[in-house]
C-alpha cells in the first residue's frame, strides 16, 4: 500500500514543502495489481473453472435423458449453456463481495480515504479486477459448456451462428459485470463476511434454481410457472437461447437490458450508502 502514493514534492521559494504530487494512473495500476494478486492467492482463478464444471456434471449427466424424454428430445447441453455461464457470473459476483468486505473489516477502505487519491481510484481498481475475473469466468464457463457438448447452432440449421452465440455470450458477460458491480457495493454496506456471502448467494441460488435455466418451463408445477417465467435469470438465459437461435427480438432481449439498468441503480444506491457510512 505504501506504492500507492508515489513520492515527490514541490519546494516553494523559500524551501517549504507544498503538497504531495499524486499520479492516480500510478494508483490505480497498484491498486489493481493488488486486487489480482489477492484474486490469485486465493485460488479464484481455480474455482472460477471448477465451478460451471461441477454445475454441467451434476446437472448434465443425471438430468441430459430424463429431460429429454419429457421435452421430445431436446438437446440438454445446448438448453443447459444459458445458466452455466449465468451461474460463473454469480461466481465473480460473489467473490467480488467478499473481496469488498473484506477489505472494509480490515479498514482498508476507510484508509484508502484519508490518502491523497481521488476517491474513484478505489473502485476502478476493484472493477477492474472484477473485469478480468469476469473474463476468466467468461472463458472457463464456455469451456465446461464446450466439453458438455454445447455449439453454436450453424445457420445453415435455421440457428445464429457463431455471430448468435458471441452475441449472448456479450449479454451474460454485460450482466455479469452489473452483478459484481451490486455485489462489490453489498461487500461495502454489509457488516461481515459471513453477512456478505448470505445476501449475494442465496438470492442468485434461489433464482438460478427456480428459473427456465435448468428445467423446460412446462416441467414445472402450473401454479408456479408465472415467477418462473418472468423472473430476471429466465428473462436473461431467454433472451441468450433466442440470440444464438438467430430468433431474438426487441421484446426478447427488452428485459434484460431494463434488468441490467435497474442493477447499475442498485449498485449506485449502496455505494451511497458505503460512502455516506466511511465518510
Amino acid at each position: 500500500m505504501t506504492a500507492v502514493v508515489e513520492s515527490g514534492y514541490d519546494d516553494d521559494l523559500d524551501g517549504e514543502l507544498l503538497h504531495p504530487k499524486t499520479n492516480p494512473l500510478q494508483q490505480w495500476w497498484v491498486l489493481t495489481v493488488r486486487g489480482l494478486t489477492k484474486v490469485f492467492r486465493n485460488g479464484e482463478f481455480i474455482f472460477a473453472f471448477v465451478s460451471p464444471a461441477m454445475l454441467a456434471l451434476c446437472f448434465y449427466l443425471p438430468l441430459r435423458k430424463v429431460v429429454a424424454e419429457a421435452a421430445d428430445g431436446l438437446d440438454y447441453a445446448q438448453f443447459l449453456m444459458p445458466i452455466i455461464m449465468l451461474q460463473s457470473m454469480s461466481f465473480v459476483a460473489s467473490s467480488a463481495a467478499m473481496r469488498s468486505a473484506f477489505d472494509g473489516m480490515e479498514g482498508v477502505n476507510a484508509r484508502f480515504r484519508v490518502l491523497p487519491m481521488p476517491a474513484l481510484v478505489p473502485f476502478v481498481a476493484r472493477t477492474a479486477t472484477n473485469f478480468v475475473l469476469l473474463l476468466v469466468a467468461l472463458i472457463c464457463g464456455l469451456a465446461a459448456c464446450l466439453l458438455m457438448g454445447w455449439r453454436p447452432i450453424p445457420l445453415d440449421e435455421d440457428g445464429g451462428g457463431l455471430q448468435g452465440a458471441v452475441l449472448a455470450i456479450v449479454l451474460v458477460g454485460v450482466i455479469g459485470w452489473a452483478l459484481s458491480f451490486v455485489a462489490d457495493g453489498v461487500g461495502m454496506v454489509a457488516k461481515t463476511p459471513s453477512a456478505t456471502s448470505q445476501l449475494v448467494a442465496f438470492p442468485t441460488l434461489i433464482l438460478g434454481m427456480l428459473s427456465s435455466g435448468f428445467m423446460p418451463l412446462m416441467l414445472f408445477p402450473e401454479w408456479i410457472r408465472g415467477f418462473v417465467r418472468n423472473q430476471p435469470i429466465s428473462q436473461v438465459v431467454k433472451a441468450m437461447r433466442e440470440l444464438m437461435e438467430g430468433t431474438a427480438t426487441w421484446d426478447t432481449v427488452a428485459p434484460s437490458v431494463w434488468w441490467f439498468f435497474g442493477l447499475i441503480v442498485l449498485g449506485l444506491m449502496l455505494f451511497g450508502v458505503a460512502a455516506r457510512r466511511i465518510g
